[in-house]
């Protein structure tokens, strides 16, 4: 009766060995008996613990040679009896030269890299072992590969979420125990580890390698969504992932956002966090406590006050400081108190309001952390990878959902990625516009809003948004419609909004109506639409408020309008013939004050867009042109009134009408000529198709093809198309501004931009004439050669404070020298 062989005892571990390094996967594993070969090794190393060095060192080398072994060895551990074979390798693995392994290309490298996985893994099933032996795996945090310490900080992940799930348990089931003070020094001591261990993490998110970094806010994100993340966690973690919104690799700035978003979802307050009802709250309790100081505390307050308003060195601070310090004195008597079973009832509501306080003041700063960032965010949405603006737009889908009003903002700044390039983006940002203005929170889109709460947020979109932001708007709102995704009931509310409301929320009402209608004509085009509009957007509050804002937005409104077809009996021609009038009356400024600066400087917007309305639905539109020109004259020139700011004023307006309208009607004869050419086109290609399915014998017919075939040869239809194009040119280099009614004011328009003696001091006539100068000069090609000097001359005699009138003329050098770059060639040292 001998001892038994080692080497016979572990043969059939080695046969596990080769077993193992063949179960690559579930099917090969099947195949290799995997499963077996665990139970095999399981069975060796409890039946004979003294080959316990010889399997650990075994698996130590195939968890170094192979890459699918630590899952595999992390399960053995869970089938071993007891800890001592996890112990064991974990000893093993805290004795690696990480070192030398970091700066070998070779064995040792990829070694460290097959040997990592296997500390998480082995924390998922075994975290109390892990955590035993913690100590051991630490000083690898100081080690060169990244992925060692990725995978103790997703170890230490693993053990504080199965940690909180035994502490919580252990609560329920300690109480009534007799062992009292041995269960609370465990649970301070186990509370100081979790600490230990957050503090680690929260250290690894400054991590030197990007992989660590996102490794960490995993982690974090993970502990987060299992609420696993202690209360007072939740601030210097917010923190942490606001601050990594900055870093320069992407995954760490997704992680964080991702960490963001978990927080929101699962912070510990209510679930609206508007900052306006907790800064609300916090003052009513701080001002009940300040009126309920217990009474020696208020005794000791008074005293140090009356000190210090006797002390004349002592200032208002001072004064608050000792204000500050009794509440404070007040709060940490109060909460000293609160384990005592024998409370007066003053003393129980005291405590309670101290409580709320407490809870008040910790929620206003946690939404007060989101709401300063709005940088960060920024940043974000403006990032050149998509997954970074993703992830933005998803944040402010969530934060909308919790009240925070840095979604609203930031979404509507996210409008403007509506102009991307990459249609994955372009579809994040519909997404985000949907779930914040139009649809239920949390439904994605499924259920949408009451039509009144649509328009209404689609209201509070266009209120405050600049020019730029107005065009992202058009934009998404325009797909939105196309999609059929916003009720028709919308905008019948947007109508009702329009007829009723005054001042603002008129304009915002009809503005959004013409957002919609440039992808839906239908919503202004018909007569009963157009009736309204007109009694909205161009009636008689109009006149008598002075609203351009409204009248702006409904000649916007009536550019998707077609152009009107001369018919008298049609009401559609009637109520658009009216409508005509109105913007006529605007144009000319008939309702301006001449005595107020701001008056005439709201009305430059909606006479520009009431002039686009014209040429877009009257039939003539240069008689239309010619009646606003001839009526400023007469106002102007026929007027008897001396006012020289009246006449400045007035003159200001005239030019940018004159100017406006002769760029318009250079548009109008290009629309014209693209007419022209489209009809002869169409007529070719009907001569084609004549030609090929009505081929006959008939001579006639072939006397007419005998034409074409002639027509065609010598080129005839190639010579019409160029003498439309020589009409075009010869129109817009001689008759707009050549002999046309605008040339009858080009020289008093010349003299006023010279100001050779300064006579005209107006900042808002020079900006006016100067524009219309610049516009003049984009239409006819002499016309602009023979005025550069003046425009050069203008600018380099502009003041500098006038930043408008050199910012107008610099982008129309931009024009010109699109336009006209050989006549711009000459200045071109000027210009830089």
């Amino acid at each position: 009766r001998g001892v038994v062989d080692e080497a016979v005892v572990g043969l059939p571990c080695r046969i596990a060995y080769q077993m193992l390094e063949s179960s690559t996967g579930v099917i090969a594993r099947k195949v290799s008996s995997g499963d077996a070969a665990l139970q095999m090794i399981a069975a060796t190393v409890d039946s004979a613990p003294c080959l316990l060095n010889t399997v650990v060192a075994a698996l130590v080398d195939l968890l170094h040679t192979y890459d699918h072994i630590a899952p595999l060895v992390a399960e053995l551990c869970c089938i071993v009896n007891g800890q001592v074979l996890a112990t064991e390798l974990l000893r093993e693995i805290g004795r690696l030269d990480t070192t030398e392994g970091s700066n070998d290309t070779g064995n040792k490298a990829s070694g460290i890299k097959n040997i990592a996985p296997f500390i998480s893994e082995l924390a998922a099933v075994r975290p109390r072992v892990v955590l035993s032996n913690i100590s051991l795996l630490l000083p690898h945090l100081d080690s060169e590969p990244y992925i060692m310490r990725s995978a103790i900080v997703n170890s230490i992940g693993h053990i504080l979420v199965r940690e909180d799930q035994t502490l919580m348990e252990n609560k329920d089931d300690e109480e009534g125990s007799d062992e009292e003070s041995k269960d609370e020094r465990h649970v301070v001591n186990m509370a100081k580890t979790r600490t230990s261990l957050f503090d680690i993490l929260c250290d690894r998110t400054c991590d030197i390698t990007s992989f660590t970094r996102g490794a960490a806010l995993k982690v974090l994100n993970d502990l987060t969504e299992k609420q696993s993340l202690p209360l007072d966690r939740i601030m210097p973690v917010t923190a942490i992932a606001i601050d990594r919104l900055q870093d320069k690799a992407v995954m760490v700035r997704r992680y964080a956002m991702q960490l963001l978003t978990s927080l929101l979802e699962n912070n510990p307050f209510m679930g609206m966090l508007n900052p306006e009802p907790y800064r609300e709250k916090v003052r009513e309790l701080e001002a009940y406590l300040k009126c309920n100081i217990p009474e020696e505390i208020l005794k000791a307050r008074d005293t140090a006050l009356e000190e210090a308003k006797n002390d004349e060195s002592q200032g208002e601070r001072e004064l608050h400081e000792i204000e500050s310090a009794a509440l404070a004195a007040a709060i940490a008597d109060a909460e000293a108190k609160k384990e005592e079973e024998a409370l007066s009832e003053a003393e129980s509501t005291f405590l309670a309001k101290v409580r709320a306080l407490k809870f008040a003041s910790q929620a206003l700063a946690f939404t007060e952390l989101f709401e300063n960032s709005n940088a960060s965010f920024r940043t974000m949405l403006m990032s050149s990878n998509s997954s970074d603006v993703t992830e933005a737009l998803r944040f402010f889908v969530r934060a909308k959902h919790f009240g925070l009003p840095c979604a609203v903002t930031g979404t509507k700044k996210a409008l403007a990625l509506m102009w991307s390039n990459e249609t994955n983006i372009q579809e994040e940002v519909l997404r985000a516009f949907i779930e914040v203005f139009v649809a239920e929170p949390g439904t994605e889109g499924k259920e949408l809003l009451p039509e009144n709460q649509i328009a209404q947020n689609l209201l509070d979109l266009v209120r405050e948004a600049n020019v730029s932001e107005l065009a992202s708007i058009e934009e998404a709102l325009g797909r939105l419609v196309k999609k059929e995704i916003i009720p028709p009931d919308v905008f019948s509310v947007l109508w009702a909004i329009a007829s009723q409301a005054r001042g603002e929320l008129r304009a915002s009402a009809v503005l959004v109506i013409s957002m919609a209608a440039s992808a839906d004509p239908n919503i202004v085009d018909s007569a009963y639409r157009l009736q309204n509009l007109y009694d909205a957007g161009l009636g008689d509050h109009i006149e008598e408020n002075h609203d351009w804002k409204t009248a702006r937005s409904a000649a916007c409104a009536l550019q998707r309008v077609a152009r009107a077809k001369v018919d008298p009996s049609s009401a559609k021609y009637i109520i658009l013939d009216l409508i005509s009038e109105r913007l006529v009356a605007i144009a000319r400024g008939d309702w301006c004050d001449d005595a107020n600066v701001d008056d005439t400087n709201a009305w430059f917007c909606a006479a520009e867009q009431s002039i686009n309305a014209i040429f877009t639905i009257c039939p003539s539109p240069e008689k239309v042109s010619m009646e606003i020109l001839l009526g400023h004259q007469q106002v102007i020139f026929g007027c008897s009134d001396d006012s020289s700011t009246a006449s400045t004023l007035r003159l200001a307006r005239f030019f940018f009408v004159l100017g406006h309208i002769a760029l318009k009607l250079l548009m109008y004869t290009e629309v014209l000529s693209s007419s022209v050419r489209r009809a002869n086109a169409a007529k070719t290609v009907k001569k084609q198709e004549s030609a090929s399915t009505g081929a006959t014998e008939n001579s006639e017919s072939k006397e007419d093809e005998g034409d074409d075939a002639i027509e065609a040869e010598l080129g005839l239809a190639a010579q019409a198309e160029a003498e439309t194009e020589r009409k075009v040119a010869e129109i817009s280099e001689n008759e707009i501004v050549g002999r046309g009614i605008i040339s009858l004011f080009t020289p008093m328009l010349l003299r006023v931009v010279a100001n050779e003696n300064g006579t005209y001091s107006s900042p808002v006539l020079m900006q006016s004439a100067t524009l219309a100068l610049c516009k003049c000069m984009c239409i006819s090609k002499s016309f602009c050669e023979k005025h550069l000097s003046l425009l050069f001359s203008v600018l380099a005699k502009a003041p500098n404070d006038d930043q408008d009138l050199r910012a107008n003329i610099v982008v129309a050098l931009g024009d010109l020298a699109f336009r006209f770059p050989n006549e711009l060639e000459p200045y071109t040292p000027k210009i830089y």
